[in-house]
């Protein structure tokens, strides 16, 4: 493994070897754009606690809503969906391919994107101190804007970093 102080795309405020995001590149293959990367958050609570709270209580800390009178919803099952719905229709984030309490969630989906992609996300919640380290990596692949893979990042800064962490710390 290489030295991340040496390595440009990792920033040294994150954990080392936590990757920021990767720039928008065209596969060659397949002609499509690809971006992957990966943020680790710390949680002043334990695994089960943010595991309940991302999974049964996202609509009361999810603050980026597509439409007014949006519900964010959660199906907790294998199989099961993870959208926003509205009074006339709704959006798929995706479908969960692994889900298994408290540690490790697994979705797979267009992510609510409006041009044809493919995003696997993957959320590991892991004891660290007296609370969790919630990992997230996202990986992508579809037709994207040249600020796709920053806007995504950012945002999951935003719901996880401040909205999610900040519920958590008033919910408890």
């Amino acid at each position: 493994m290489s030295d991340p102080a040496a390595d440009p795309s990792v920033d040294p405020s994150r954990d080392p070897g936590t990757p920021m995001v990767d720039p928008l590149s065209r596969d060659a293959v397949s002609g499509l754009d690809r971006f992957a990367y990966e943020s680790n958050f710390y949680l002043a609570s334990p695994p089960p606690r943010v595991w309940t709270s991302f999974v049964n209580e996202i609509d009361l800390w999810w603050t980026y809503r597509l439409r007014d009178r949006t519900r964010v919803v959660i199906e907790p099952q294998v199989g099961g969906r993870w959208m926003q719905v509205w009074d006339s229709g709704g959006a798929l984030f995706g479908n969960f391919t692994v889900f298994d309490p408290p540690s490790l969630l697994c979705v797979t989906g267009p992510l609510a994107m409006t041009r044809p992609a493919f995003n696997w996300l993957e959320f590991i919640f892991e004891p660290a101190d007296t609370g969790t380290k919630l990992t997230l990596r996202h990986q992508a692949i579809g037709e994207f804007d040249a600020d796709t893979a920053s806007i995504y990042e950012n945002g999951w800064q935003e719901l996880i970093g401040s909205a999610f962490y900040d519920y958590l710390q008033r919910a408890h």
